[in-house]
């Protein structure tokens, strides 16, 4: 089974019996990164009646969870976290805000009204495959760095760090199932000098 993601937040509202509803759908990979757009969300929207929300984080292994936030048990966060797993989303956080109307919608009603909004925003939101990543710290002799380069782009390999002094140290980050080889051919080049060290595994589009 693949995963998706998204890239950048997406947001829908949907209007029943004059409750709004708010749903709006963030890229997240930790659940600090949870904590704190959940806070941004309740920040922007601090005259709401309910924060109702879910996540999916990982890849091999997905940790998932969701809140009522005050809604009657399971009206609210289990609707939105089940159209997550049948959109097959991970590192992804939804949040439907509701402003009350005035008027009850029934237990029936909240849970369709949750249901319906996840649905819609997940649908405007533009989804890309989720690929694991492994993030590398390789050190070697920096006349061999522009041979080092050649290889990682062979390999697909993203430098996001650079540093440069008695030796060289690129900050790397490669797809999990090129990593194994690609380690391979550098230390066939280096004749096994250069040190890799893992620092993380990522999950990211």
């Amino acid at each position: 089974m693949k995963l998706v993601t998204i890239r950048s937040y997406f947001a829908n509202e949907l209007t029943i019996k004059k409750s709004r509803f708010i749903a709006s759908i963030h890229p997240v990979l930790s659940e600090n990164s949870v904590k704190e757009t959940l806070a941004k969300i309740k920040q922007e929207h601090r005259n709401a009646t309910h924060y109702p929300h879910a996540y999916r984080i990982g890849f091999e292994k997905i940790s998932e969870r969701c809140s009522d936030d005050g809604e009657p048990p399971k009206s609210s966060g289990l609707p939105i976290l089940k159209e997550l797993q049948n959109a097959h989303l991970t590192n992804v956080m939804l949040t439907v805000t509701r402003y009350f109307g005035g008027t009850q919608l029934g237990l029936g009603g909240l849970s369709r009204a949750y249901r319906e909004s996840a649905v819609n925003v997940i649908m405007v939101a533009h989804k890309i495959l989720s690929i694991p990543t492994h993030r590398l710290k390789l050190a070697f002799q920096q006349e061999i760095a522009g041979k080092i380069r050649n290889l990682l782009h062979r390999f697909n390999a993203q430098i996001v760090e650079e540093t440069y002094g008695e030796s060289t140290t690129y900050i790397i980050e490669i797809e999990k199932d090129r990593c194994d080889a690609c380690t391979e051919a550098v230390n066939n080049l280096t004749k096994g000098k250069a040190t890799i060290t893992l620092i993380q595994l990522i999950e990211k589009e």
